[in-house]
């Protein structure tokens, strides 16, 4: 019988974004390894750095929960680039971005209760 762990905090998801780079990006070993054995390192440095507090996860958990940011990462980016397609006169990189997020939010809002 398994046990389901609670959900992700954010700062798990911070702490796993950033395993997640590091790894994935490490020039030794860099692309010359399998799946598992990536996911594997991935587990093992993320359980090493996670507040002790916090539950221990598995790769498979890690794994799933990367494809959920993935996701929604895809989707942000794709708000940012139609809002940046729309040139705005004067827009900073940050009002941009702030304009991308209420764009995020509001698609998601309206995917959910399909407004």
């Amino acid at each position: 019988m398994s046990v389901r762990s609670t959900g992700y905090t954010v700062t798990e998801d911070v702490l796993l974004c950033q395993v997640f780079l590091d790894i994935s990006q490490d020039p030794i070993i860099g692309r010359n390894q399998s799946r598992d054995a990536f996911w594997s390192r991935v587990e093992d440095r993320y359980n090493e750095l996670r507040d002790q507090n916090s539950d221990v996860r598995t790769s498979r958990s890690i794994r799933s929960r990367m494809e959920i940011i993935s996701n929604e990462v895809r989707k942000l980016n794709a708000c940012l680039r139609q809002v940046e397609n729309l040139n705005p006169s004067g827009a900073s990189d940050e009002d941009i971005l702030v304009r991308a997020k209420m764009f995020y939010a509001r698609t998601e809002v309206q995917k959910r209760f399909q407004i």
